[in-house]
Parts: structure tokens; sequence; C-alpha cells
């Protein structure tokens, strides 16, 4: 069969109305396939988000695919869809890098849980999309692969650690990727290429399989880390939630996922704090003013809206987030890089807050010391769930800037970011992302507009823990009211 519509309208299509096409044989996976690998041959060379493709087994799989609809048989959900997953994730039988030369040459023999999850339900994994080096940063470049472009403007980065990702979506590489999120990785690339991205609650979705640890090790539980879907519409996010969430390996001999239904469906039920702006962490005017007018379009249609809080400041989340989520990520450091934070700590002021300071500090944390904080945490986390008792999402800042130029400075230390005429430190980064990470909430990134060079904005939608499903459904209730996805110029 040949479609007729052109192919970038075709694949830029939300995940779940290119599944009904396959299933309603109005196109076939192999030919959704091809006009995917001639979509990637055509604009990846501008924005190099996917970095490797097995074409020889996605073609088999997606004939597959065809064959099992003519003889009436579904493969699931997301039966014979093409898609690519992040780097950081193992694929079997596709080279799973992490970002890193030294597993350049690694191809697994088995898949990590979402891409088995994703296979199980139909979905065929022919590519992967670029990380930073062992998802370090919030850009996305690494030696082996080179640098990711952001598709509304190439001399901007498209976000990381996710970048690949949240870029492959947007241009309509792939339909549904799946990213990881310790610090806004999932959420900061979304709002930087205009598409959706959950950050699910805490341990929904298993990160067995994942890049880093080291190809084999068995941790995948770490407090804050998260896996979690990137698609064109919340629809689409509900589905792939489904599909990954649920107890890992091990764990589902035990216990079953029952996660609670959505609170509201209608926009005039939802109870709607927002929080704009903060003097801790002032936010790009576009952004700030973005929230404000989408409050008061959601006020308009019956929604209780207010600006609130749980009442834990801005700058004590994020002090307690960097003495958590540090002593994780050095988890992986060299020893000459500790010895030097080591020298570092010893010739500082113990009141000194230079973010080299601090994540020398956290890195070295005790674990006496880590477990006080890890207290506090849990604090704020009752905190939000007695908030979540008056208001049933909240609106927020997913971080204080829209998509930035390519900063490639060696030492992140010494890196800066203008926002609105003004020099900001990169460490700010993880100011706003914190807000959901500390507590372990579930936070969806929805596009609700642009800023005046024409850069996407997006606003974390953050619910109560494990219920996942209200700020899905509030943002399916708002569509029309934002802008939601809208391909970028290089593909329309």
């Amino acid at each position: 069969m040949k479609t007729t519509q052109p192919r970038n309208d075709i694949l830029t299509l939300p995940m779940h109305a290119l599944v009904n096409k396959i299933k309603n044989k109005e196109i076939s996976s192999q030919e959704l396939l091809e006009l995917q690998l001639e979509h990637i041959s055509e604009y990846n060379p501008s924005i190099n988000a996917v970095v490797t493709i097995n074409e020889e087994h996605a073609h088999e799989k997606a004939m597959k695919a065809d064959e099992a609809l003519q003889k009436g048989k579904d493969w699931g959900p997301l039966h014979g869809l093409p898609i690519t997953i992040k780097d950081a994730y193992e694929v079997k039988g596709i080279t799973s890098t992490g970002g890193s030369a030294k597993w350049k040459e690694h191809i697994p023999k088995t898949d990590a849980v979402v891409a088995d999850r994703l296979r199980k339900a139909g979905a065929i994994v022919f590519g992967k999309t670029n990380v930073p080096f062992l998802s370090r940063d919030w850009q996305t470049y690494n030696e082996l692969f080179g640098v990711t472009n952001n598709p509304w403007d190439i001399n901007k980065t498209p976000g990381g650690s996710s970048g690949g990702s949240a870029a492959a979506v947007s241009t309509g590489f792939s339909s549904l990727e799946v990213g990881s999120d310790i610090g806004g990785s999932i959420r900061i690339p979304a709002h930087f290429c205009g598409v959706y991205g959950l950050k699910p609650s805490y341990g929904l979705i298993p990160k067995l399989g994942h890049l880093p640890p080291p190809p084999g090790m068995l941790s995948h539980q770490n407090t804050l880390s998260v896996a979690g879907p990137i698609a064109r519409s919340a629809n689409d996010i509900q589905i792939a939630l489904s599909i990954l969430a649920g107890p890992s390996p091990l764990e589902k001999k035990g216990w079953k996922l029952d996660l609670p239904p959505a609170r509201h469906q209608d926009i005039k039920n939802f109870r709607v704090a927002i929080w704009p702006n903060d003097p801790f962490c002032t936010v790009e005017n576009a952004i700030a003013d973005s929230i404000e007018e989408l409050a008061t379009e959601i006020g308009k249609l019956g929604a209780t809206v207010r600006e609130a809080n749980p009442g834990v400041s801005l700058q004590m989340n994020d002090d307690i987030y960097w003495n958590i989520s540090t002593p994780i990520i050095a988890s992986g450091f060299p020893k000459s890089t500790l010895d030097t934070m080591e020298k570092l700590l010893e010739d500082s002021d113990p009141n000194d807050t230079n973010p080299r300071v601090r994540q020398a500090r956290g890195a070295l944390l005790k674990q006496t010391s880590w477990l006080s904080f890890n207290e506090r945490r849990l604090r704020i986390q009752a905190m939000w769930e007695d908030f979540f008792t008056s208001f049933d999402v909240l609106i927020c800042p997913v971080v204080f800037t829209t998509a930035f130029d390519h900063n490639h400075e060696p030492d992140m230390f010494n890196r800066t970011i203008m926002v609105d005429g003004i020099k900001r430190h990169y460490s700010e980064i993880t100011v706003w992302p914190s807000v959901a990470t500390l507590p372990q909430l579930p936070s969806l990134v929805i596009p609700i507009g642009q800023n005046a060079k024409g850069l996407p904005i997006g606003v974390q939608v953050i619910g109560p823990y494990l219920e996942d499903y209200t700020p899905i459904a509030f943002a399916e209730a708002i569509e029309g009211i934002c802008s939601g996805y809208n391909p970028p110029s290089i593909v329309q």
C-alpha cells in the first residue's frame, strides 16, 4: 500500500495516530519505517539526533508485523511501530554506548527493561539517539557521535541528557522515546524541543539496563533517578506509561502495580496551583508570562487557580537536592577526581556556596550526613502530600531559560547562560527540575507556547506521588488552550 499524505505530515502525527494507521491498514509498518529512514537521511545530518540504526533487523520485524496483521494477530498497543531509544539504554543486538568511547563496541545480548517492554508491546526498536558522555550534562554531545542540535535552532542545544531523544521526537524521526532523569534530563529537553516528557513517580519504571552504571551491573534504584517517556501528545504519554510502568523482574513475584485513576477529566474540576517565578532562581520573562497567561485561560474555563506552593523554599529544596543527588552522581567519579575535591575542601570555607565547592562537599558526604538530608527530603515529600489535599496539580517552570547556545567549555563551573540580558551560572539549571525530583513526584512537561525568538516554552505540571495519571489528564484537558506539540520549521 502507498499513502498519498506528505511524509512530513505523517511523521509528525502523534504516536497513537500512527499505531491506528498501521492497525487500520492505512499504512504498513514497512512503509512507515521506510518513511522514517528517508526522513532521518534528509534531516539528521543537520540535527544529529539518531546515532545508530539497525536497518536490517528493523525491516525484518516490520515485515513480520505486517504479516501478523494480515493473519488477524495483534502484537499489542504499539504493533509494528518503528521507534528509537536513548543510547543510555541497552538494546539487544544494537550498539549501546551510554555516550562513552569505552563502550563503543558494546552490543548487548539482552534488553534493558524499558526496551523489553516496548518490544513486547509491539514496537520495533530500530535505532539509538545521542546522549552526553555518561548522561552527565544538560547538553548533548560526546566524542563518539558529536553534537546534537536543537531542531528549532541548530545553533542551540536540545538539552540533555535526553537531548537526542527529544530532538528525534520533535523532528519526526521517532514518535516515542524513553529518557532518564535525575536533574531534569527528560524535562529540560522536552521543554527545549517543544514536546511532552514525563518524569514519573520514583520507582514506577525500572531502570535496569541503563548505562551508566557499567554493563552487567544490577544497581538501578538510587532514590532520585527515573526512566520516562517522551512523545508528541499527552495521550501518547499515558499509553507509554501503561506499557513501561511496573515492578522490576525481581519484584514482580511479590507485587503488582495499581495506580489510582486521574482525579478529574474536565478542566473545570481541577484545583491548580501556580508557581510562575521565584527570587531565588528567576526565570526568563517569557516563561513566567506564559505560565500567568495559561493560568488566566484555564481560570476562564472554570478551573480553580491560585498562586501557591507547599511551603518549602526553592533555596532549601535546592540545597537538600545537591546533598542528596551529588553523592549518587559522584559514585562513578574516578579516584583522581575525588582526591582533587578533598584538596579543594581543605582550603575552602565551610560556608562557601560556590558551586564547585558545593559539588565537592556533596560528593564526599558521609553516609550519616546523607541519611540526615534524606530525612529532610522525606519531610518535604510529606509537605507535598498535604499540599495535594488542597490542589490537584502545580504548574511551574521547567528551568530558568529556553534553549541556549551550545557551550562546550570543558569545565562546567565556568559556563554561563544569558537570560534576558543577564549572565547566569550554569549550575542553576537544576534548581527548578529539583522541585519535583527531590520529593519523587510525577512531573509532565507540556509545550505551551514560544518566546519572541520562536523557541518552545514548556511547563512542569507536577502531580501527587503515584498519581501520574492526574497531570496527564490535566494535559489532555487543556489541549487547544495551549500550543501543544507543533513541528519545528525545519520539517514544516
